[in-house]
């Protein structure tokens, strides 16, 4: 059912795309793609050499159809070594709103919607992974979400519905559903421009199994309620950035949150990262953890070279320790 519905976007993008073609040579498509290729060592017992990220996007051109859009988008995973489908989507847009229908990422959090590939930070931070909506669920989510963003950027705000079970799975009798809303202000101040916002997720949760945050034994049935707060300042030069996210199950807490901070000097750009995440696991031992990195810019972000020290720290002592080298290539 869940593939069938996909086809139906599918079919009705082509269906609007392709009758559109004419002789005149419109740009009805645009596409494009980059791949990071990563080596990884602890310098003990542990290396590895990996194709971290390679995407591959097709979205609507510049002569489209107007008020219409869409985007599919797959990814080779770097466990599984498989493509999959990741966004496939169509949007509506009339001035500052718009609509949004499809499989997508529920608008929730800052740094989930920057880019890897633009991060001054090699990966995104671990709360981010667990606690935003779907972050252990396959991120994306099945549903609608209505947009509204004003002149510059100045205002925007965001508000969906979704099954509110990932893309993990397909369930023929899902009682439960997920509502989410975000909303953020930017403002110019000095010679860059600050950054606040918030999130807010609701879903009625049934038999729910939520890798990273709750037990793997736990089916979790009832509320889950989650909020998040960001701040940014970004510059040419300067990049500050932090969040944090809390989610409530029941009143069993599970949060956590991050800072980091990058510094632009002509091609290069070195970063600085702190963050910490608590879950509800028993098991899991919940250390501070920090990372510090250096990118070599050789053309932007379409091609640059990056090395990235991260660890945690346990009662003063280095634990975890891993070196990371990254090369990233932008396909078009």
């Amino acid at each position: 059912m869940k593939k069938l519905y996909l086809l139906v976007l599918l079919l009705f993008i082509f269906s609007v795309a392709f009758p559109q073609q004419t002789g005149n040579n419109k740009k009805l498509l645009d596409f494009g793609g980059y791949i990071q290729v990563r080596a990884l060592s602890n310098f003990d017992d542990y290396n590895s050499f990996m194709v971290r990220r390679l995407k591959f996007w097709v979205k609507s051109g510049p002569d489209f159809p107007e008020h219409w859009s869409y985007k599919v988008q797959t990814v080779l995973s770097s466990k599984k070594e498989v493509f999959f489908m990741e966004d496939i989507k169509v949007k509506y847009t009339a001035g500052p709103f718009s609509l949004e229908i499809g499989q997508f990422v529920p608008h929730f959090s800052l740094e989930r919607f920057q880019s890897e590939y633009c991060l001054p930070v090699m990966e995104r931070a671990s709360v981010i992974g667990a606690l935003i909506p779907n972050g252990t669920l396959g991120v994306r989510d099945l549903g609608l979400q209505a947009n509204y963003e004003s002149k510059n950027n100045l205002v925007q705000t965001h508000l969906g519905v979704f099954n509110g079970y990932g893309i993990k799975e397909y369930r023929f009798t899902n009682r439960g559903f997920m509502i989410v809303h975000k909303s953020s202000l930017s403002l110019p101040v000095f010679t860059g421009r600050l950054g606040v916002g918030y999130s807010f997720q609701y879903r009625k949760a049934e038999e729910l199994i939520i890798p990273k945050v709750l037990p793997d034994t736990v089916a979790y049935t009832g509320n889950d309620v989650r909020y998040n707060v960001f701040l940014v300042y970004k510059s040419k030069k300067l990049w500050l950035q932090g969040e944090y996210l809390n989610a409530n199950f029941s009143g069993s807490r599970a949060w956590g949150y991050y800072m980091f901070s990058a510094l632009r000097l002509n091609k290069s750009q070195f970063v600085a990262g702190y963050e910490f995440y608590k879950d509800l696991i028993s098991e899991t031992v919940d250390l501070p953890s920090f990372r510090l990195g250096y990118e070599y810019l050789i053309n932007d972000y379409k091609l640059k070279l990056s090395v990235d020290n991260y660890f945690q720290l346990q009662a003063g002592e280095v634990k975890n320790y891993l070196l990371s080298l990254q090369l990233q290539v932008f396909i078009n």
